[in-house]
């Protein structure tokens, strides 16, 4: 089990030139591996719920619950962004058919996802990343946090990473996967 604080924005769309530019030469902290391209399936919740997310991955099953929504925070001048409390659970599958039998109920999310990485500690770290989405023929992307660490050092990273980044992100671009999938994607 692994413990999360995070927070994410979705825009419709390609990611606009300036932000690719912006992420790989001036976001804050040290670039995290290759940039990858992969398909994540996700599990379509039978009713809206927006605090459980189900996917296959990579030859797991991985599931994320929201424990908690934490706080709003400020970005200044560049919106703002909820933190939540999220917990993972990882389980090896062969497929997604070892899982849940029904191929119709997993939704396929293709992902081109480039990483940056602060260290907070030896053993808390935080992931800035960037990603371009296609889903049932529709671009998106996403910027997200994701941080092992505290609330207070996850909101300071959020506040250093706005000050420099060229898009405005809103509270109502910001979401969670289940939130995005279940209210954007038909």
């Amino acid at each position: 089990m692994l413990r999360t604080l995070e927070m994410r924005w979705f825009k419709r769309g390609e990611i606009p030139a300036v932000m690719n530019q912006w992420f790989k030469q001036a976001c804050p902290g040290e670039v995290f591996g290759e940039a990858e391209t992969r398909t994540d399936w996700y599990l379509q919740p039978i009713a809206p719920c927006n605090d459980l997310n189900i996917k296959f991955r990579q030859g797991r099953i991985e599931v994320k619950w929201r424990e908690k929504q934490l706080t709003t925070v400020d970005l200044s001048s560049q919106g703002e962004g909820i933190m939540e409390q999220w917990v993972k659970w990882l389980c090896e599958a062969e497929s997604l058919q070892d899982f849940y039998p029904q191929d119709s109920a997993w939704v396929a999310v293709e992902k081109a996802r480039s990483q940056r990485q602060w260290e907070l500690s030896s053993d808390a770290f935080c992931n800035v990343e960037l990603t371009q989405l296609k889903v049932k023929d529709q671009n998106w992307w996403t910027f997200g946090l994701e941080s092992t660490g505290d609330a207070k050092s996850l909101a300071k990273i959020a506040q250093a990473v706005s000050e420099t980044c060229p898009e405005k992100f809103t509270e109502a671009d910001a979401a969670a996967y289940p939130y995005w999938l279940t209210h954007n994607i038909r």
